[in-house]
């Protein structure tokens, strides 16, 4: 009986642990879940229905996310993680302000800079923070929840986008997802509390000494991972709104509730992969996620009605959601707090060139090749991280 309670009042613990940080994410998430859907559709007004040229422009934020990564992970070490993640929500809101008043290229690309450099430093120190918080016994607990509650805030600010695209317009909604960051920046101040003692120890922000001891099978397979979620993921984003609409599969509105789907999927299969992996361990889960993902983009390849593609899109949300959160708590098993800013630095440098890959891919072998060899090629490279879980990942949850 004492050993429940016990175990009960550690999780009411953990949970209050999280909760500061859980709300900045959802304020930060429901803004992007607002844009998420018309993001390709908004750049479009500035350089028409090209695939290329909106996947190059939409490509930027994922660039300059992939550059900071390391940078942030160093910045969070020595000045710590509330710190970073405050300024981080702040340039998100002010990107977002930004795109909302763009009148040129210029500005907009301007906007897109900003915004992958707030989102660098904001979800680097909130994700090492949760993981920190949480402790060795409910890492992929915390991932899961740091994963599920984003893309549960996702579905909902997707939801309101069709809602505010008929009120107010495509542009205004970036205006609106700003008010929302500048939420999460009072947040941050608020409620976030510091899980690191910083350094204040200055030094090359691409520092790699303290990750000599990690790198290996297990830590690269990880960064694969990390690469292959934001990449299936902006794949996703950037060209089913200008492929369904364009071939009449949907509609603007029906657009916004397949990015609900998709959301929603996506904080299925994190809230999920969290406790299964805690009891399992890693490997198994990232291969039955990766496995799921390759499967998804064969039937969105084969997709020849709302319906199919509907049932696609929830594979797809599911199984990325599935394996990504895993990754992320392999990473925190491997390092330890002296180094996990760094580590959890690069890990999101490899996931962050996902963020970029996805849109300058998808535009290019889009354009080259058409749609369907996209589909293709995200699958058997979702494949590839199937057998790298299942022959490479040794396990690496001690119990």
């Amino acid at each position: 009986m004492v050993e429940t309670l016990t175990a009960r009042e550690s999780g009411l613990v953990f949970f209050m642990r999280v909760a500061g940080y859980m709300a900045a994410l959802f304020a930060t998430f429901i803004g992007y879940g607002m844009i998420q859907p018309l993001l390709a559709l908004h750049t479009s007004g500035f350089v028409g229905t090209s695939y290329l040229l909106v996947g190059v422009l939409i490509s930027t934020i994922g660039l300059v996310k992939a550059g900071l990564g390391p940078v942030s992970g160093f910045l969070s070490d020595v000045h710590g993680r509330k710190r970073l993640a405050t300024v981080g929500a702040a340039t998100i809101a002010t990107s977002l302000a930004v795109v909302y008043l763009s009148s040129s290229v210029l500005m907009l690309v301007i906007g897109f800079v900003l915004y992958g450099a707030g989102q660098a430093m904001f979800f680097l120190a909130m994700m090492t923070a949760m993981v920190e918080a949480a402790g060795p016994e409910r890492r992929a607990l915390a991932m899961g929840l740091y994963e599920g509650g984003n893309g549960f805030a996702i579905m909902i600010g997707s939801a309101a986008s069709s809602v505010l695209v008929n009120m107010i317009g495509v542009a205004a909604v970036f205006g609106v997802a700003s008010a929302f960051s500048a939420v999460a920046f009072i947040f941050s101040i608020v409620l976030v509390r510091e899980t690191s003692a910083p350094t204040g120890v200055r030094g090359p922000v691409l520092d790699v000494a303290g990750l000599r001891g990690i790198v290996g099978p297990e830590y690269l397979a990880a960064m694969y991972t990390a690469f292959l979620f934001m990449y299936s993921q902006n794949v996703f984003s950037s060209i089913i709104p200008l492929y369904t609409t364009q071939t009449s599969l949907l509609s603007i509105e029906e657009l916004a509730l397949l990015f609900v789907a998709f959301a929603g999927a996506t904080s299925l299969g994190s809230f999920l992969a969290g406790p299964v992996s805690d009891r399992v361990g890693r490997r198994l889960p990232i291969a039955v996620g990766m496995g799921f993902t390759s499967l998804s983009f064969i039937g969105l390849f084969v997709a020849g009605s709302p319906l199919a593609l509907a049932a696609s899109s929830l594979a797809l949300g599911f199984g990325t959601g599935f394996f990504h959160p895993v990754a992320s708590a392999l990473v925190a098993d491997i390092s330890t707090p002296e180094n996990r800013g760094k580590a959890f630095g690069f890990y999101r440098l490899t996931r962050d060139l996902g963020t970029f890959a996805g849109p300058a891919v998808a535009g290019i072998v889009s354009a080259l090749l058409g749609v369907g060899s996209l589909f293709l090629l995200n699958a058997g490279l979702a494949m590839v991280g199937c057998l790298l879980a299942l022959i490479v990942v040794k396990e690496t949850l001690r119990k």
